[in-house]
């Protein structure tokens, strides 16, 4: 018992991929439980960028549901607070191993998506089997005849960003064999990436396939920044040719035109309730009043927070991309030591926003959950890096004092 209570993190990850409303149940239960432990010991929660988007969060959606007359928005209140005490747990005693399992457990899970999707028609359907194992596909679409890879995540553009994460680790890990020069490895992990490439394309997202040849670009630049602008320029030399390998190309500007009529009828929405927004219940259910078409979410990121859960989360969320942006500007001047995890949040931490240009995946709790952790452990990571050289801060602290000083003497004289 106290093995599994010591390792439920690990294990919440692994069945979110295999079985993954017991897998998601189990780590927002870890997350109810901690904040439960916190409250009866009394201990503070240390602040941080990423608490402080999900408490944002949470207070929108409290807000929603009183100005809307709805309790029903306070389901998403509960399954935010969940979320706030898994980040927690995460940043105050997430190890090295939950790091180790994220990232591993990601490519195995990707593994397995692709391995299920010969077998994909016979396990689609809405079967209690299917449901428990993600197989079901949740979306548009009718199971018959489906031939967009959708592995355990419910929608293949879930299973896309999961996929991508997959791949993005990989990346990371191909960099760092590269770098050690241990080129059999370099093959190998090379090869189970050509592999993620496929499943991705098999996915049919067409954002999915744009955000792959991003994480290739943020590889080379991470191997060689002359190979990076390279690799950009035979990009944008080949424009026609790329657009030709994009899944579902023939149909990109109609998908874009539908896109375009989502996120401008999900603004209207915003105005309307531009404080607390709607909630993901919420938006649901006045997009189908309003516009009569059953459309679950904003299929854009930003458009997505400030519908849902108003300017608040909105700006809330806006302001923590910055600072993270601000935090990956300033890694560049940290010490050596302090990067050895640095390519796998660099390469991976931009999936979830660059998917998030045209769709909405943390609407599926099970990329949601997977997202938090990545967050957690990126927070917990810069936390302990050494922004300024010992030099600089003591500089910066005499300074400091000085202007202390000088301010406490001139007050002094005044009273005088």
């Amino acid at each position: 018992m106290k093995s599994f209570k010591k390792h439920s993190i690990e294990i919440g990850i692994f069945l979110s991929f295999i079985l993954p409303p017991a897998g998601i149940a189990l780590l927002l239960l870890c997350g109810i439980q901690t904040l439960n432990s916190l409250w009866k010991r009394g201990e503070k929660i240390k602040f941080s960028p990423g608490l402080f988007l999900l408490s944002c969060l949470f207070l929108s959606s409290i807000g929603s549901a009183f100005a809307m007359h709805d309790f029903s928005y306070f389901l998403v209140s509960a399954l935010i607070l969940a979320y706030i005490g898994l980040y927690v747990k995460i940043i105050s005693q997430g190890a090295q191993r939950t790091f180790t399992a994220l990232k591993w457990m990601t490519v195995c899970a990707g593994l397995y998506f692709y391995m299920l999707y010969p077998f994909q028609e016979k396990l689609l359907g809405k079967s209690v089997t299917s449901v428990l194992t993600g197989t079901a596909l949740f979306g548009p679409g009718t199971p018959v005849h489906y031939e967009r890879l959708i592995g355990a995540a419910y929608n293949p553009n879930f299973s896309a960003a999961i996929l991508l994460l997959g791949f993005s680790f990989l990346l990371a890990e191909c960099l760092a064999c590269v770098r050690s020069s241990k080129w059999p490895l370099t093959a190998f992990w090379s090869a189970i990436a050509c592999l993620f490439a496929h499943a991705i394309i098999l996915t049919g997202s067409k954002s999915g396939f744009a955000v792959m040849l991003i994480l290739l670009a943020l590889f080379a630049f991470r191997l060689n920044k002359m190979m990076a602008i390279l690799l950009v320029g035979i990009l944008a030399l080949n424009t026609q040719v790329i657009l030709s390998w994009m899944p579902r190309s023939a149909d990109l500007t109609a998908s874009a035109q539908v896109r375009k009529e989502i996120w401008r009828n999900a603004l209207t929405l915003w105005q309307e309730h531009s404080l607390f927004g709607l909630t993901p219940i919420g938006f649901h259910k006045e997009y189908v009043l309003q516009f009569h078409e059953a459309v679950p979410h904003a299929h854009n990121l930003v458009i997505g927070m400030f519908t849902e859960y108003g300017a608040l989360g909105g700006t809330a969320f806006l302001l923590v991309v910055l600072i993270n942006l601000c935090k990956l500007f300033m890694l560049n001047f940290a010490s050596l030591q302090n990067k050895k995890q640095l390519d796998v949040f660099l390469i991976g931490l931009p999936v979830i926003l660059l998917t998030g240009m045209f769709d909405y995946v943390i609407y599926s709790p099970q990329v949601a959950v997977v997202s938090i952790i990545l967050l957690a452990l990126w927070d917990k990571y810069t936390s302990k890096i050494t922004w300024l050289s010992p030099r600089v801060r003591e500089h910066a602290r005499s300074i400091w004092w000085s202007l202390g000083f000088k301010t406490a003497a001139k007050s002094k004289n005044t009273h005088s």
